[in-house]
């Protein structure tokens, strides 16, 4: 169940982390309401990506 919950916050801040950053660098989903917003939103997925794996890592 763990290394379930791993994978799929992996996989979900990752999508998170590109919608985000397709939002910055071309406006597309969200028409880049605010910069500011897509940059933490990026920053914050990037960190919750880079401690799934890291947890999914202790797990094996």
């Amino acid at each position: 169940m763990s290394k379930f919950l791993c994978i799929a916050s992996t996989i979900l801040s990752a999508i998170i982390f590109l919608i985000f950053l397709l939002d910055l660098a071309a406006g597309i989903p969200f028409g880049k309401a605010n910069a500011l917003m897509d940059i933490i939103f990026v920053l914050c997925a990037g960190g919750v990506a880079a401690l799934s794996v890291l947890s999914l890592r202790q797990q094996k």
